[in-house]
């Protein structure tokens, strides 16, 4: 099962990738200032997912998810694969993880209650409404705060669905 790493920080530029054969048309790189670690680069292609289809821009607060099985180049910024970018303006904390039956997360650090009256929005990866439980899929999810506890729990304000195996 893939493990996806969160890396916070702010968009300081955005520019084209540059190869010799023009292959790389639809890569961008994104240069961004983190507070834990400094400088990181993610190239994002077509394939990366951008919560709300976002245009981002420099100056943006994001949380970029990479997958930290596959390998990457031992540079100075580190360079990683975009899997998944969303906006992270209002505060919000986002975790990218396979919730189970009970929606406690790979490692058991975050569980998501979800009210019966509704609360919060619960989206497919193409913006519609997802009408079933998001149980058992990959989720991104958005929220503010958290308890103390053994799992964390979280009422989330807003989760992606992702339906794909």
């Amino acid at each position: 099962m893939a493990q996806f790493t969160p890396v916070y920080g702010t968009i300081t530029s955005i520019t084209p990738m540059q190869a010799a054969d023009s292959t790389q048309d639809c890569t961008l790189l994104f240069f961004v200032m983190t507070q834990d670690i400094g400088p990181v680069t993610f190239t994002v292609t077509p394939l990366t997912y951008v919560e709300g289809q976002e245009t981002l821009k420099p100056g943006d607060p994001i949380v970029a998810f990479y997958d930290n099985s596959v390998p990457t180049p031992l540079i100075y910024p580190p360079r990683y694969h975009a899997v998944l970018i969303a906006e992270t303006d209002d505060g919000l904390f986002a975790a990218f993880d396979y919730f189970d039956e009970n929606l406690v997360n790979s490692d058991a650090t975050l569980k998501l209650n979800l009210s019966e009256k509704g609360g919060t929005e619960v989206l497919m990866a193409n913006g519609q409404i997802y009408y079933g439980t998001p149980a058992n899929h990959y989720l991104l999810v958005l929220y503010s705060t958290t308890t103390r506890s053994i799992p964390a729990m979280t009422t989330p304000e807003k989760i992606i669905v992702f339906c794909s195996e």
